[in-house]
């Protein structure tokens, strides 16, 4: 089951978030949440490959496929994500065609790629290549954006995924946390690239408003929020309510 896939090819954008804790409850309660994917984060979060395995059966409960951040692009984190089950990957820091093919090339059994046949998990039937991974590269330097049309027209990516705040350091442009016209204008060459080599589009959001916005100039898939985030701020929310209910007695 591809959500992903199903969900752009109906007309509508994907919809994930990022999970960054090693907690398999965290992301049972998030896979039951009605997300398209979930992208566990084993680039900047917790998330590694000691705890994968039981955050993916976790998502597995709530019938939520994972994607994974791997680390880099090193062929050996790819493989190994997709043997414990995820459904892809989100590979980071993807600057050339030569380092998108490697990426692509680990998704792939041969002869489209390199990758080894492992039956780690019991959904792997006898037959691997009817198993296809999503294969996303990150495009988050000044460089991939040099190379937009060579990397989009890599053989197995099936998508670009943009990270805009290290996009915005790589441009020169500083820390960028909001909305910024200078991103979302470099966000559009991402968006024309896939749709001249008929890729997908992904992106990182900051924010609701700001998801809209890139739906709105053509991206197809979202990750927005992650699961540390909508906990801090709940739990804010709730004790800020609290508070006041102390100031309104003693008044």
């Amino acid at each position: 089951m591809d959500k992903v896939r199903e969900t752009i090819a109906a007309g509508s954008p994907a919809i994930g978030l990022w999970v960054t804790s090693g907690d398999p409850l965290v992301a049972e309660a998030l896979g039951k949440a009605g997300y398209d994917c979930v992208c566990l984060d084993a680039q900047h979060g917790g998330v590694n490959f000691d705890n994968m395995l039981s955050l993916i059966q976790a998502l597995d409960l709530g019938a939520t496929r994972a994607l994974v951040r791997v680390p880099w692009a090193d062929q050996a984190q790819i493989m190994r994500a997709l043997d414990l089950g995820a459904l892809g990957v989100i590979v980071p820091m993807v600057s050339t065609p030569e380092q998108a093919r490697l990426a692509a090339q680990a998704c792939r059994y041969p002869p489209k790629g390199v990758r080894s046949f492992g039956q780690v998990r019991n959904y792997y039937g006898a037959e691997p290549t009817t198993f296809d991974p999503l294969c996303f590269v990150m495009i988050e330097t000044a460089e991939a954006m040099e190379n937009l049309d060579a990397i989009a027209a890599t053989p197995g990516v099936d998508g670009l995924f943009v990270g805009p705040v290290d996009l915005g350091l790589s441009l020169g442009l500083g820390v960028v946390m909001s909305a910024d016209e200078r991103i979302f204008a470099a966000i559009d060459k991402v968006v024309a690239a896939c749709q001249r080599h008929d890729k997908i589009c992904g992106s990182a959001t900051l924010g609701l408003p700001y998801a809209k916005t890139l739906a709105e100039r053509g991206v197809r898939f979202l990750l927005q929020g992650n699961d540390q985030g909508f906990i801090r701020r709940a739990a804010a929310g709730e004790v800020a309510e609290m508070r006041g209910w102390g100031k309104a007695v003693k008044s």
